[in-house]
């Protein structure tokens, strides 16, 4: 029984690490602290791997804790983040907003990490906003509140800096 569930959590693992990392990454922007915040992660969902209900979501139900993970490490490393951006250079959030990576991640340092959080469920893992407020714990008008206010925010940023601004 051991090896099979030691099996498992290596094949999770090697699935959803990189995706785990990027989302770390996302929030922290920091290399180093998205690697802790991925195998904090990691921790938690092999602790917790009995506890999900619908095995088809445990991609959203990953996202989430690595979501949270990374905001927890934020919030407790909030004067010592260093910003890097070296991503891939082109990132497509919908609904009209359609930005050159650098320029989205300029924008986004201008928005919570709570905002960053549900635009990461939102767009990237394609969770309806009840989905979220479920996985988050969290009513659904702040679920809609905050994804409304960070499109607003990055709009804002794009209507006053525009593309050839970015980073002046």
């Amino acid at each position: 029984m051991l090896v099979i569930r030691q099996s498992k959590e290596k094949e999770i693992y090697e699935d959803y690490f990189d995706k785990v990392y990027k989302t770390a990454y996302y929030i922290l922007k920091n290399e180093e602290l998205a690697k802790d915040a991925a195998h904090e992660t990691f921790i938690k969902v092999f602790k917790n791997l009995g506890e999900i209900k619908q095995p088809s979501k445990i991609s959203a139900w990953i996202t989430t804790i690595a979501t949270r993970t990374a905001i927890d490490i934020y919030n407790k490393n909030k004067m010592h983040l260093a910003y890097e951006f070296n991503e891939v250079k082109h990132v497509s959030v919908s609904d009209g907003f359609n930005f050159n990576k650098d320029e989205l991640d300029h924008y986004l340092d201008n928005i919570s990490p709570e905002q960053k959080q549900v635009l990461v469920l939102k767009y990237l893992e394609d969770l309806t906003e009840k989905e979220i407020a479920h996985h988050l714990s969290i009513k659904l008008g702040t679920v809609k509140s905050r994804i409304f206010r960070a499109k607003q925010k990055l709009l804002e940023q794009y209507q006053l800096g525009g593309e050839n601004n970015v980073g002046k």
